[in-house]
């Protein structure tokens, strides 16, 4: 077919011959002509990339701005001699009309090129929908161009509900992922970024997402390409671990200091009270041990009346002992005036803020003026227990200095108390604690 045409005389205007190395046309150029191939080899190049070669007879290239209407994608370059039939894009339809038999050729060639393309295309989707994570092309826009299955998934929409759209519309914050875009442009790439998406399904997830820049050969932005995964899961584990290393100070301490009582606890808080039996000497010993720690953390925020730092050590005093029994089932403090200033509870269904600011006004809670401390037994209402629940609770009497600030009351599980120390309320009662008021701060 082209030699037919390279004899016709009225053919002869439009072939052109380029030598080695010379340029055919530049990526980035506006010029929008057609070429085929007559003989010779040339390279196609993107940017500095070599990415094909051209030597087959008949096969065109430059149709894509042709086409589009668009700059040139690539640049073209001779390798060999190259004679080429150039098509002015204003003469194309002259051309076409004059030479009716190029229409056929050309479109063969095109449709090979789509179909190489598609397949080519095709296979890359299949390799894509293989990768574990969710792959997202988007354009300069922001508009979304193509995304795998893990993406679907992990999103919750199907690819043709979000193509040509929005990439923030996937978001929970769409200004956090426009500001995201302008970051990774900026930084060519942004690694490990955590975006909020609102799954339709499962709700809010936590998105890690990396991304890297795409561009042309003549650098200029062309989209963005991103990975993403759900980490979710993860977050949630670092928060809890936070939150567990906030009392990993108080935990050593408290171990510490219950060594310190096992090693010296007998000697140090009873020297004319004799207890002989070891077990009723342990609990003894976690009573003190536990009592000075809580007094230590304590004193500061309950003199400045900081109720939420007295509420978090509290509650902290059973968070760090969590899995382990103890023999308490919740802490008061009680002001001067004796009014509940703050407790805490591990019973199931206990109602804390319904005694905050109750009254312990009937209750003597001074001991003999050589104790420290009281045990007092109460009847609380309760919805299973009519006459009232029989609870068991040691007050201590909380100083600073000389200066007398409340009370804090252990609820004891008499229970437990009897099947671990073998002890009762009366052997609670007999204790006697030396030095235990004694200001240390």
């Amino acid at each position: 077919m082209l030699d037919s045409l390279i004899n016709n005389p009225n053919f002869d205007k439009y072939v052109i011959t380029f030598e080695a190395g010379q340029t055919v046309f530049l990526e980035g150029d506006d010029s929008q002509d057609l070429y085929i191939m007559i003989s010779g080899e040339a390279g196609v190049f993107k940017g500095t990339k070599k990415i094909t070669e051209l030597s087959e007879e008949g096969s065109g290239f430059g149709e894509m701005s042709f086409l589009l209407g668009e700059n040139r994608t690539a640049t073209v370059k001779a390798i060999s001699d190259v004679k080429v039939i150039k098509i002015p894009k204003d003469e194309v339809p002259i051309f076409l009309n004059k030479f009716p038999e190029v229409v056929k050729e050309f479109a063969k060639y095109l449709a090979r090129r789509l179909d190489e393309t598609s397949q080519i295309l095709y296979g890359l989707r299949e390799i894509c929908d293989q990768i574990p994570d969710a792959v997202i092309l988007t354009d300069k826009e922001g508009k979304i161009l193509s995304w795998n299955n893990a993406a679907e998934k992990l999103y919750g929409w199907d690819e043709f509900q979000m193509h040509h759209k929005p990439a923030e519309e996937l978001y929970e914050d769409p200004d956090e992922y426009k500001d995201f875009l302008k970051e990774v442009i900026s930084k060519y790439a942004v690694r490990e970024k955590t975006l909020r998406i609102r799954h339709p399904e499962k709700g809010i997830r936590q998105i890690s997402t990396s991304t890297t820049v795409l561009y042309d050969g003549q650098h200029n932005f062309e989209g963005v390409l991103s990975l993403g995964r759900d980490v979710t899961s993860v977050k949630a584990l670092e928060k809890r671990y936070q939150r567990a290393r906030r009392w990993l100070i108080p935990l050593f301490l408290l171990l510490g200091m219950f060594g310190i009582g096992i090693f010296f606890g007998y000697p140090y808080f009873s020297k004319g009270f004799k207890i002989t039996d070891a077990q009723k000497q342990d609990l003894k010993d976690d009573l003190a041990v536990d009592y000075r720690l809580l007094r230590s953390l304590l004193l500061e925020p309950f003199e400045a009346g900081d109720r939420t730092k007295t509420t978090k050590t509290l509650k902290g005093f059973f968070d760090v002992q969590k899995g382990i029994k103890i023999p308490y089932t919740g802490l008061i403090l009680l002001s001067k005036d004796k009014r509940v200033f703050d407790a805490y509870s591990i019973l199931p269904g206990a109602d804390v803020e319904g005694i905050i600011g109750s009254s312990y006004s009937g209750i003597d809670l001074e001991g003999s003026k050589d104790a420290l401390y009281k045990v007092l037994t109460l009847y609380r209402a309760h919805k299973d227990h009519p006459m009232g629940l029989k609870e068991t609770e040691i007050a201590f009497r909380l100083y600073k200095g000389n200066d007398f600030l409340g009370w804090l009351i252990f609820q004891v599980d008499l229970e437990f108390i009897k099947d671990k120390y073998d002890a009762g309320e009366n052997d609670l009662k007999n204790f006697r604690f030396e030095n235990l008021d004694q200001n240390t701060e």
